[in-house]
């Protein structure tokens, strides 16, 4: 059949979920359109299974094998959407990314940079270790399969490969012209069709693949794919530092390990690999990071340049670069383009004049690696030295380059150590911006000083530059490497990944020890996971540094102990006080006075901010915390427009959703609630609460205003739609907290006492659970069941719980009628660290007291 006639039917075949646009690849076992995917208005690429390959197998084996695809769930791993059978097609459904593939990536660039190699490795091993853990072996592991999406990997098409292996036997797809797997890349055991084939097919098959990212071409090459299959299965392949010898020892010893013949000889596990790769993306493993230069290559190089033995090639070079260099007094300063002058000499020693030389050389390989700046090669900066005149070196320095930051410093030797002090200038102004610290070491490894300088330098200037360092002039600046771990961090703790990014805080903290800035980071955001123990030892790990600290920086652990503390009023001081010394951590002082009812301050502080720039741009709790300051001053019309600011800058957030849904409801208005609600079914479903969460906050909040009517409506949609999510879901734990509650808000109260009964005496230090029993038991007359409830939640010893028990006392004493007595438990909550915040008018335990003068007055909005 015509492709064009092909691609009609399979347009019509699919109308009625996806509107197929165009294709946009073609492989051994698939065809890839790029499609609109109707029900969630999202691009897609649908890949359809060649005619041949889907005749031989039949729709339901297929579909039965790469079902178990769909159950993996992780960072690098491109999930499946959909799949099915549909005129004879077979197709499966994955995000449309609009990365390259590793392959395309090789096919303009050749071999990689060994860090870049080395982390995309990193993360094809991670996403293996979590397949293999799940039964999933890949078998088609290859550049092809593997997709660049900013700095990271996704590995596509799991399941595929064993999909047709094991639903049709390679020898029937032999014959049907079609490869299981792709030569280049296969384990000899694959190779020959070996009846097991595990998991360690796939350990070969990176090894192939780290071969071919390092050398340029994979192991083993021949004229037909028989002859690359015969090579894996009988030769020997060469040692990957043969084609690459600038390749460290250890990382050609790990290759060479994936690609040994028996399976057994391998590493054994993606598990086992994995660590090996984090290893050798530290220096200390034997890496060279981007940007600096073995000694004994290119650093003899550097020392015959500077002596005046250049070759023609390297003259070219120079007189090329000069040509780019604006020239003049007076050009154009850019803040971004920096340059590096050699160090001056303070040992008193003629004969080490030298050495800053070749620190600014090796500074200036160093920046290379900084994005966000320009740097003037020093083959150009070179030359010009000899012509300064002899007044303000950095500023002469400056006007020749357009260089509107300048590296300059000096060094001198104590005993057998070399100590090197370097300063960054702001020539726009003239003023030093930066003093990086001192940086020491031995005279007879001057590579080891030169590198740490370099590392120092590059972390300080990115730090400042780089807008997504959050707290560039409040913490010691890291060193690079450092710096990377720690921006990395910064980006996963502001998409709400707090376990990610506490690794690369941890990271960060691991690479550079002074840099106290991550262990900061990871407190908070051990805190938003409940590890509140973790966060107390980072507490009182960062303690230990105390006399190291800045003011900020004390400030900020003062801040941290009184949090763990529960003194919010504490911490909501501290952070005032950090406002007035540094502006920019407004933010800071909007989300602790929420914390403590002042919405009307935590306003001013939000206005203050633009959610479109820098950290914020990525930052839904913006949102959050300014419409909870909306609705706590029922400003509900300011709020609902702040909501839906928030959605359209976060369309892809259902937290944005929740927003609106918020402030819809306390507007009365349930046409538009349901409208948004129906909407949420485009996104995908909350695991353990499906599209239920918005319809059940909807219903509290139009409870709370006195729409009784929608509330009960809509209440009993959350209940649906949790009754929807899948008999797997319904096994969780939280799942059935979540139908625990909304039964109790529906006043289905004897159902979920029942729930509430189970989920307390399976976990008998929950506080919640504990308390919505004594609630229930309450709610059905059984007083005396809720009072002994009530009395063994005063007596709990617990840390971290900051007033949680006696709020749930408060909450019985409300529902058995007892006002007075609820109030004193309320304010004793909030003194011992019970946060405010608009859960506390929607709560329906507390209803009875919202006409109650002395809640109102404690309800009462503060400043």
């Amino acid at each position: 059949m015509p492709a064009a006639d092909q691609l009609e039917r399979l347009k019509a075949a699919l109308s009625d979920r996806y509107a197929i646009e165009r294709e946009v690849g073609a492989g051994g076992m698939a065809t890839v359109y790029l499609a609109r995917d109707i029900r969630h208005e999202r691009k897609v690429a649908v890949k359809v299974l060649r005619p041949e390959l889907a005749a031989a197998l039949g729709p339901e084996r297929f579909l039965r094998e790469i079902r178990i695809a769909a159950n993996l769930h992780h960072p690098h791993i491109l999930p499946l959407y959909d799949s099915g059978e549909a005129d004879g097609f077979l197709y499966y459904v994955m995000p449309y990314e609009q990365g390259q593939s590793l392959r395309d990536k090789l096919a303009k660039e050749g071999e990689l940079p060994v860090t870049d190699a080395v982390r995309i490795l990193r993360d094809v091993a991670d996403a293996l270790a979590h397949a293999h853990e799940q039964g999933v072996v890949h078998r088609d592991i290859k550049p092809d399969n593997v997709l660049l999406s900013g700095r990271h990997a996704l590995v596509t098409d799991f399941g595929v490969a064993k999909a047709v292996s094991e639903a049709t036997g390679r020898d029937k797809l032999t014959t049907a012209g079609v490869a299981l797997g792709t030569p280049a890349y296969m384990a000899p055991e694959q190779a020959t069709a070996h009846e097991h084939i595990d998991h360690r097919a796939d350990i070969y098959a990176v090894g192939a693949l780290a071969y071919e990212l390092l050398a340029g071409r994979p192991p083993f090459l021949g004229t037909t794919p028989q002859m690359v299959l015969a090579a894996h299965v009988t030769e020997q392949a060469e040692p990957v530092r043969k084609y690459r010898d600038t390749i460290p020892a250890a990382l050609d010893q790990l290759v060479m390990k994936c690609l040994e013949k028996k399976a057994a000889d391998r590493w054994q596990s993606a598990e086992e690999l994995l660590p090996q790769l984090e290893a050798l993306t530290t220096p200390s493993a034997g890496m060279t990071p981007t940007g600096t230069m073995p000694v004994d290559g290119v650093a003899k190089r550097r020392w015959m340049a500077v002596g005046g033995v250049v070759g023609v090639a390297v003259v070219i070079a120079v007189i090329a670069v000069l040509v780019a260099i604006p020239r003049g007094t007076g050009v154009a300063l850019d803040s971004r383009r920096v340059a590096v002058l050699p160090f001056a000499n303070l040992t008193g020693e003629d004969s080490l004049d030298m050495l800053g030389i070749v620190a600014a050389s090796w500074i200036t390989d160093g920046l290379q690696r900084v994005d966000v700046l320009s740097v003037v090669p020093w083959t150009a900066v070179r030359p010009e030295i000899n012509a300064l005149e002899g007044g303000n070196p950095v500023r002469e320095l400056a006007n020749v380059t357009g260089a509107g930051v300048i590296i300059s410093g000096s060094y001198s030797r104590h005993g057998d150590s070399l100590r090197f002090r370097a300063e960054i200038t702001d020539t726009r102004r003239m003023e030093v911006q930066q003093t990086v610290p001192g940086v020491s070491g031995p005279w007879t490894n001057q590579d080891v000083v030169y590198e740490a300088l370099s590392e120092r330098v590059a972390g300080a200037l990115a730090a400042t530059l780089d807008t997504v360092f959050v707290f560039a002039q409040l913490f010691r600046e890291p060193t690079f490497l450092a710096y990377k771990e720690y921006v990395t961090g910064e980006e996963l703790f502001y998409q709400g990944r707090y376990r990610e990014a506490i690794e690369h805080f941890t990271a960060a903290h691991e690479l550079d020890t002074t840099f106290v800035g991550a262990l900061f980071r990871a407190v908070p955001a051990n805190i938003n996971l409940g590890r509140y123990e973790s966060a107390d030892s980072l507490v009182e790990l960062i303690a230990q540094f105390r006399d190291q600290l800045s003011t900020y920086e004390r400030d900020l652990l003062a801040l941290l102990q009184a949090g763990l503390q529960g003194n919010r009023l504490e911490v909501y001081r501290i952070s005032r006080e950090q406002f007035r010394r540094y502006p920019g951590t407004g933010y800071s002082v909007a989300w602790n006075a929420v914390r403590v009812n002042r919405p009307q301050e935590a306003v001013r502080m939000l206005e203050g901010i633009d959610p479109a720039r820098g950290r914020m741009k990525a930052w839904v709790p913006y949102w959050r915390f300014l419409t909870q300051a909306r609705h706590m001053l029922g400003d509900h019309r300011r709020e609902l427009r702040d909501a839906q600011r928030g959605r359209k800058q976060h369309p892809s957030s259902r937290s944005t959703v929740e927003y609106e849904v918020q402030a819809l409801a306390a507007l009365g208005r349930t046409d538009k609630v349901r409208l948004v609600l129906d909407e949420l079914l485009g996104l995908p479903p909350h695991p353990s609460w499906g599209h239920g969460y918005e319809a059940a906050v909807a219903g509290l909040e139009f409870r709370a205003h006195g729409f009784a009517d929608a509330a009960r409506e809509v209440l009993d949609l959350a209940l649906d739609r949790l009754h929807a999510l899948s008999p797997n879901e319904a096994q969780r734990r939280t799942y059935r907290y979540n139908l625990a509650r909304t039964l109790y808000w529906t006043q289905r109260w004897e159902a979920a006492r029942e729930l509430f009964l189970q989920l307390a005496t399976e976990n008998i230090d929950d506080v919640d659970y504990a308390g919505y029993l004594g609630a229930a038991h309450a709610r059905l007359g059984n007083a005396v069941e809720a009072t002994r409830i009530s009395d063994e939640l005063a007596a709990l010893d617990q840390p971290y719980l900051w007033g949680e028990n006696v709020m749930w006392q408060a909450r019985v004493a409300a529902v058995l009628g007892h006002r007075e007595q609820a109030v004193e438990l309320l304010r004793s909550a909030f003194n011992e660290g019970l946060v405010y915040g608009i859960w506390l008018h929607r709560e329906i335990d507390l209803e009875s007291l919202h006409d109650y003068p002395p809640f109102q007055a404690l309800m009462m909005p503060k400043g």
